[in-house]
């Protein structure tokens, strides 16, 4: 990846971060929102019968990839 835009992500993300308590965002309902909507992909994959129980275990760590949320390492393959 380009050194430049790396440095730009962090410091977009320091800034963001640095400046998320004193907005006016409601910080609990985005993430409630976007909890309940991975949770709801995440009970669509257990009810699909059609899954392996292998297939379910790979659909549900690309949604916790999709929303940036670290899965552990035991899924390294």
């Amino acid at each position: 990846m380009n050194i430049k835009m790396e440095l730009l992500r962090s410091g977009i993300a320091d800034f963001i971060t640095s400046n998320l308590e004193s907005s006016e965002v409601d910080v609990n309902k985005i993430t409630y929102t976007v909890a309940i909507n991975m949770l709801a992909e995440i009970q669509q994959v257990i009810r699909n019968e059609n899954h392996s129980d292998f297939d379910a275990i790979e659909k549900i760590v690309c949604i916790f990839e999709k929303y940036n949320i670290d899965f552990g390492f035991r899924h390294d393959f």
